[in-house]
């Protein structure tokens, strides 16, 4: 009987199959595709599948082949979740974060990696394509540098997705200190559109990376047989890594509050100053608009009609009236 027609075994496809491999424990692996998977035994070496949830092949392998239980295959299969930990009959259940760095997209979208690992075992399930593990495959299948037991492979790929948002945290850092240095400019219409994009980003990955700190800190409490405490100890400093992220993104958000208020000041400082000239200059003129007004009322009796130094004698009138004006807003300092 051929290997494709026993029950719960799918014939080889790149359906829904992004990569699997299979651990020499030397830091190298042999990559395989779905008719070695399918034959698969735990004496064979450490295995890891990265599946794509899109595909009816992937749920059908996880419950016939890989035998998941229903709660597990839900958990894994969900399209929405937040990074947590749990531990299952089928084995330790992880669903973490990382930073977004496909073509056009937001660092703050970030994407889901569904985790399902045991001592022998790990299943890896993405919606949209994540970059860390094809980085990982890379260093087991190229550069034969790569996790020897799948504990260490888990281990990994947890350190790797924390370590990629380092460099989108320092970028939102540097981005403020832009913003700071061109506070002198006053183009304060784009320098508002840049603090609004870095708070977004901030926000969006604080909303991810809480959770996920607080699902590898669990690990330390339910920490599973067959995770030694070296690698606890390794998921442990992931989590201070990402305590640390926590608080870079809060200062990031706070100083964005704060030069977002500057800029305001700095806008309300500009109105004032420009309202409180307007208002020098109306108060300069309110007088001698109503001199104007008053001498060019078209009644009898106006003085000055029949003299011709009338013109003349109202402009020195005038004159004087405004030396009189800004003699006056100077003894009284208002500019």
């Amino acid at each position: 009987m051929s290997t494709s027609s026993l029950p719960g075994v799918i014939a080889d496809s790149d359906d829904g199959l992004v990569f699997a491999c299979i651990l020499d424990g030397k830091g190298g692996a042999e990559r395989i595709g779905w008719k070695e998977l399918n034959a698969w035994r735990p004496e064979q070496g450490p295995l890891w599948v990265h599946l794509d949830s899109g595909t009816e092949t992937t749920h059908r392998w996880l419950e016939e082949t890989a035998e998941l239980s229903e709660i597990s295959r839900r958990i894994l299969l969900e399209e929405e979740t937040r990074p947590r930990v749990l531990t299952t009959d089928d084995g330790l259940l992880a669903i973490l974060r990382g930073v977004n760095l496909n073509a056009g997209a937001d660092p703050d979208d970030m994407v889901a990696l569904r985790i399902c690992t045991g001592s022998s075992r790990l299943i890896t399930i993405r919606y949209r394509p994540v970059m860390t593990p094809r980085d990982m495959l890379s260093d087991l299948i190229d550069k034969r540098c790569g996790a020897t037991s799948v504990p260490e492979l888990f281990v990994r790929l947890t350190e790797r997705l924390t370590e990629r948002m380092n460099t989108v945290v320092v970028e939102l850092d540097e981005a403020l200190d832009e913003v700071e240095e061109d506070l002198e400019e006053r183009d304060f219409s784009a320098l508002r559109g840049q603090l609004t994009t870095v708070r977004q980003t901030a926000v969006g990955m604080r909303r991810y990376i809480g959770p996920q700190r607080d699902a590898l800190a669990r690990i330390h409490i339910e920490r599973p047989p067959w995770l030694n405490r070296e690698m606890e100890i390794l998921l442990r400093e992931s989590a201070d890594k990402l305590q640390r992220y926590i608080e870079d993104l809060d200062a990031a958000r706070d100083r964005a509050i704060v030069i977002r208020d500057e800029i305001s000041n700095r806008l309300a400082e500009g109105m004032n100053h420009r309202m409180y000239a307007l208002s020098l200059i109306a108060g300069i003129f309110l007088p001698l608009g109503f001199l104007t007004g008053l001498l060019g009322v078209n009644v009898g009796g106006m003085p000055g009609v029949q003299s011709t130094l009338g013109f003349w004698v109202t402009c020195i009138m005038l004159g004087l009236v405004l030396v009189g004006e800004v003699y006056l807003f100077r003894r009284l300092k208002w500019f």
